[in-house]
């Protein structure tokens, strides 16, 4: 087995990415025409980005790809239309942003922000039903399980949303890492299915993009102004004989032996 073969590779196929396997096994998908020279992709360790199938030497026969148009000329002219090749397998993937696995942007955005808000006015009106009937003791758990009931969707939806746009659910963990949680978010916000392969973005997505960038930068300036006003608040006279009575005022509220 040659050095190539022992190298292993990952393809997609319909949208779905598969792998690991040997040169020689993409080799005879290709003669099976299991692969698409344009909407399907490859990567191996050590590429900077997925290629299309067409695009990988000795992948396919040199009289050209099952399905796949002979190429004509050489030097400029063949790699004008390899660039034009894979300009429109690009754009054949996003149309067909459907196809893909996983969540979508606006079933996450769904679940993430307009759901919770419906869940819990229709959990509001049930309790108003269930809590004379069931009493304090059992609506406690039941309004606890109620409210991790949306956490609950909206880690499976970011989990989905993560294989949508073509990458492991193993990224999930990133989002306890900082900086990291930015670049993971904004995928999941913005890009569109199958981002990890083709590396485009489209009119949706950036308009995505900039509403989650602007809404960082006001977050954190907000905070930033919060703490401003309490730093400067912190000087008022008002404020530090307030601060100096509390531990009495507390003692005083506490049962006493």
């Amino acid at each position: 087995m040659t050095e190539e073969d022992q190298r292993t590779w990952f393809y997609t196929h319909e949208g779905e990415r598969l792998g690991p396997v040997t040169f020689s096994e993409l080799q005879a998908k290709a003669r099976e025409t299991g692969l698409n020279p344009r909407l399907d992709m490859v990567w191996q360790q050590g590429m900077e980005e997925w290629k299309a199938a067409g695009e990988i030497d000795g992948l396919f026969e040199k009289g050209g790809a099952p399905g796949e148009p002979k190429m004509l000329g050489c030097g400029a002219e063949a790699a004008t239309e390899d660039s034009s090749q894979h300009d429109d397998a690009v754009a054949e993937m996003m149309s067909k942003e459907g196809e893909w696995t996983g969540a979508r942007r606006r079933s996450m955005l769904f679940m993430a922000f307009i759901f919770p808000l419906i869940w819990g006015g229709i959990f509001s009106v049930i309790s108003s039903f269930l809590g004379p009937q069931l009493g304090p003791e059992i609506m406690h758990y039941i309004e606890l399980a109620a409210a991790l009931l949306p956490a609950v969707l909206v880690i499976y939806f970011f989990l989905m949303r993560l294989v949508n746009v073509g990458m492991s659910r193993w990224w999930f963990f990133g989002i306890f890492v900082p900086i990291l949680n930015l670049w993971i978010g904004y995928r999941c916000v913005a890009c569109p299915a199958g981002y990890a392969y083709h590396k485009k973005i489209d009119r949706v997505g950036i308009v995505l993009g900039i509403i989650y960038w602007l809404l960082f930068v006001l977050t954190h300036i907000s905070i930033a102004a919060m703490v401003f006003i309490m730093v400067g608040e912190a000087s008022n006279p008002a404020l530090t004989e307030l601060l100096d009575k509390l531990p009495a005022q507390i003692r005083e509220l506490m049962p006493k032996p």
